[in-house]
């Protein structure tokens, strides 16, 4: 017999979510979620402690991204549960399945002057895609059914992003109970691929099939194996220009991966021409921003966006047709039926993609020390199979341009593209998978989010490196911010802080570089010691901005030889 909770709900929930997939409970400490500790403990769940609540909620979220599987969080009541707010925003943009869960007052107390009080119902507004704000302790059967149905109707809507559910729960909270197991009446949903009618996917094939600059954007998205061979096999049956980023996690195959590399060094006349005649998005969050304003400023082609909602994704101003099917059972099926042909514009594309990926390598040997030419050197450094996380927003704009490492697979998190969060994420992901998980971040999302490591589990195969060019870089490289008064105080942030300081409290492994021969001698020891290491790696501030102007002078100079 399992010691667990005396109330009910508390109960109810820890079986539910173990039936429901979740195996991953972060809490954050607190009095009114007492009910629920007791009773997942009792479940055996795999549970982590992190105080705050923000930090929380991202090791959650980084823990749901393997395998896609659902992660909870939980919470005691009052301003804590609006700490919860960044990653949930972040888990619906992303569609990553996050269980929030926090306890509250019963609503009798709700504006009554009652301690850690606010109004939960609702909390999240539009970014949570169901939520269940069950009754307080039922007292007949009608309300435990009642309760029973509507947590399991919330959680029916996980495996495309958030959901929550709030538990009012009265005193006493520490009361236990000692009996057989209950077993809970189940209600599950199996998933389904959606199909096109055949009549329709045949005008789409057709259409395809007459394309003579068809162009296939793939956005954020993990590795899908089954539609990486169903792309590869259209690829070479009919050709299409793959744009796509390490985030989409297709470096393999052939196309440009680095979008703004390839597009940002055109001349005028070529950029006017580079227009498709078909574009075929899918996939999250585009990080490139001259892809979009490109996209935007050419007059109108037909867009077609694979969605799994009923919302109209139009990023270009162009959208045709918003497809609602499973895009992988698409393309497997168009390669199977289109008719084979050569694209004599698409073999134009790459040879003039390989041209620009020939004047990168170029620059980056001759490169000076500075945040482009370390990100280069980190990248060359990451183990073989393992896992990459890049913070907002130098960092994962860095990554844009080199290419990628096979076996790599790059996540971020650019639902909301925020600073907030990034290190929590992948301490999280670390936890539920036993490759090694790098985590490249600047200083100020490093700092932003330090309390990512008041976490009792902290996962021994993480590596932080830490660009640290004094402050938000990215303010140097973006037209505009050097302009405003006060540039380097409110935008930049120029700071003389001490990181190792952040190491030293939480009694982390620390490592310093400051040039290429001691950055090269630090990440092999990073990644040779036995557990979570931080690399600072101190880049100049000013020299830094400049360097990346020169590669793209660089690249638009030899183009045009």
């Amino acid at each position: 017999m399992a010691v667990t909770s005396s109330l009910y709900n508390a109960r109810l929930l820890a079986k539910v979510l173990k039936a429901h997939g979740c195996e991953h409970l972060v809490v954050a400490p607190g009095s009114r979620n007492a009910p629920l500790i007791q009773a997942c403990t009792a479940e055996n769940f795999k549970t982590y402690s992190v105080p705050d609540e923000r930090a929380a909620a991202f090791t959650a979220m980084g823990m749901a991204l393997e395998n896609s599987k659902p992660a909870a969080v939980i919470c005691t009541s009052g301003s804590a549960a609006a700490n919860f707010l960044p990653a949930v925003t972040e888990a619906y943009f992303q569609k990553v399945p996050l269980v929030v869960i926090t306890a509250d007052r019963p609503k009798e107390w709700i504006g009554q002057g009652a301690g850690q009080t606010i109004i939960q119902e609702g909390i999240f507004g539009a970014h949570i895609l169901g939520e269940a704000n069950l009754l307080r302790e039922p007292q007949d059967s009608l309300a435990e059914a009642y309760n029973l149905r509507i947590c399991q109707e919330a959680l029916l809507h996980i495996n495309k992003g958030p959901v929550h559910i709030n538990v009012p729960f009265d005193e006493p909270l520490y009361n236990q109970y000692e009996g057989e197991s209950e077993d809970f009446r189940i209600i599950r949903r199996p998933s389904t691929e959606r199909h096109l009618r055949e009549s329709d996917f045949e005008e789409l094939k057709a259409v395809y099939a007459s394309a003579e600059r068809p162009i296939l954007l793939i956005g954020q998205m993990p590795p899908l194996p089954r539609l990486h061979q169903a792309l590869k096999r259209l690829m070479e049956k009919r050709p299409f220009l793959l744009l796509s980023e390490t985030l989409s996690n297709l470096g393999d195959l052939a196309g440009v991966h680095s979008i703004d590399r390839f597009l940002n060094t055109l001349s005028e006349a070529e950029k006017k021409a580079f227009k498709p005649d078909l574009l075929i998005s899918l996939g999250g969050e585009v990080v490139s921003k001259m892809i979009k304003a490109h996209f935007r400023d050419l007059d109108y082609f037909p867009h077609w966006h694979f969605t799994e909602d009923e919302a109209f994704k139009d990023t270009f101003h162009k959208l045709s047709l918003n497809l609602d099917c499973d895009a992988t059972w698409f393309f497997e099926k168009l390669a199977q039926e289109v008719d084979s042909a050569e694209n004599e514009w698409v073999e134009e594309s790459l040879k003039l993609e390989k041209q620009k990926r020939e004047g990168h390598l170029e620059f980056y040997e001759q490169a000076p020390f500075s945040d482009f030419k370390a990100f280069g050197r980190i990248l060359e450094e990451l183990p073989d199979n393992s896992i990459l996380h890049c913070a907002n927003s130098a960092s994962i704009r860095y990554a844009q341009l080199f290419d990628y490492k096979n076996g790599l697979a790059h996540y971020a998190n650019r639902g909301t593209s925020g600073i907030d969060g990034s290190t929590s994420t992948a301490i999280g992901h670390a936890l539920t998978t036993n490759k090694t998980v790098s985590l490249i971040s600047g200083d100020i999302a490093f700092m932003y989010d330090n309390a990512a490591f008041w976490n009792d589990s902290l996962p021994a195969n993480l590596k932080i490196i830490v660009l640290n060019n004094g402050g938000g870089n990215i303010f140097r490289i973006i037209k505009g911010p050097d302009q405003i008064e006060g540039f380097e105080r409110f935008q930049e942030t120029a700071h003389q802080l001490n990181l190792k300081a952040i190491a030293d409290l939480y009694s982390l492994e620390y490592l310093f570089a400051d040039s290429e021969e001691t950055l090269n001698k630090a990440l092999k020891q990073l990644y040779k010691g036995p557990g979570l290491g931080i690399l600072e790696v101190k880049t100049p501030r000013i020299e830094s901005p400049q360097v990346l102007k020169d590669y793209w002078h660089y690249l638009k100079e030899k183009h045009a030889l």
